[in-house]
């Protein structure tokens, strides 16, 4: 019986071990960004530069990569690597370099790029040569965190009547006013009416969304009880305004050419749906 007791606790333990080996976060092994290959070709140059850019404050890293791919025709890479997806995606939408995956002509040499995560990737190559979008995109695939596409966190808004290619980053200034916290913007059209539902990249501490809002001219309601937790404000002539810092700190803002009582029946499903949502 003491040998059958001492059999289970030590089967016992094995089993904890196991279990917490197992709840262990996997270490990343480092990259080794020198030898990133395009294809099967390593780079014939490759260069590092964290230095600040006073032009792109949010910039932390540039890499730029050449490869002689054949005789004559050399590709050249640019990797922007931003503090986080939100500004990577903020200056690949607004800063007037990039249009998606349409190639830009400059001079003698075409160029493609790529959002990724928090990267953007710029292709340049003679405008002659033909290069597959697909193999740039396996190229992509090769650097850590790889996610394309628009942060999840766009996901938490409403998709009933979205307009499309009406969605936005506002990292430096929101609805005029100068903010600390990036925000995502979406543009709505249901018919003739028109509105946006915004939200914070992340959470808001209450000193930066109080600073914000006080940028904005506030006014008193009609024809609904004002909440003490919401910031009524007007957006524009004839365009009203809800914000709020919600519990966790994420904040929600709707504004358009609504009544109050509609205004806020669309503020509480958006409000909602971004309290509730895992990003």
């Amino acid at each position: 019986m003491l040998f059958t007791s001492k059999l289970f606790r030590l089967a016992l333990a094995a089993s904890v071990a196991t279990l917490v080996a197992g709840c262990q976060k996997k270490v990343e092994k480092p990259v080794d960004y020198s030898s990133i290959q395009y294809k099967y070709l390593r780079p014939a140059s490759f260069k590092a530069d964290s230095s600040k850019n006073a032009e792109i404050p949010s910039l932390e890293r540039r890499y730029d990569y050449r490869y002689a791919v054949m005789l004559g025709d050399t590709l050249g890479v640019t990797v922007l690597e931003f503090e986080s997806d939100v500004y990577a995606l903020d200056y690949y939408m607004n800063s007037g370099h990039f249009q998606g995956s349409i190639p830009i002509l400059r001079g003698n040499f075409l160029e493609q790029s790529f959002r990724a995560d928090k990267r953007i990737f710029i292709f340049r190559h003679d405008s002659y040569r033909r290069y597959e979008r697909a193999d740039l995109e396996n190229y992509v695939r090769k650097f850590p965190g790889y996610h394309g596409g628009f942060p999840q966190a766009f996901l938490s808004l409403p998709f009933e009547h979205r307009e499309q290619g009406r969605a936005s980053i506002e990292t430096r200034f929101f609805l005029g006013v100068k903010s600390t916290f990036p925000v995502l913007v979406q543009s709505y059209r249901d018919g003739n009416l028109r509105w946006n539902v915004a939200r914070s990249w992340d959470q808001v501490e209450s000193d930066a969304f109080k600073t914000w809002t006080s940028g904005l001219k506030q006014v008193t309601p009609v024809e609904i009880v004002p909440a003490n937790d919401c910031v009524y404000f007007e957006a524009g002539e004839g365009s009203n305004g809800i914000a709020s810092r919600l519990a966790g700190g994420r904040v929600a803002v709707v504004w358009g050419y609504m009544s109050w009582p509609d205004l806020e029946r669309t503020f509480f499903t958006a409000s909602d749906r971004i309290f509730e949502a895992r990003y």
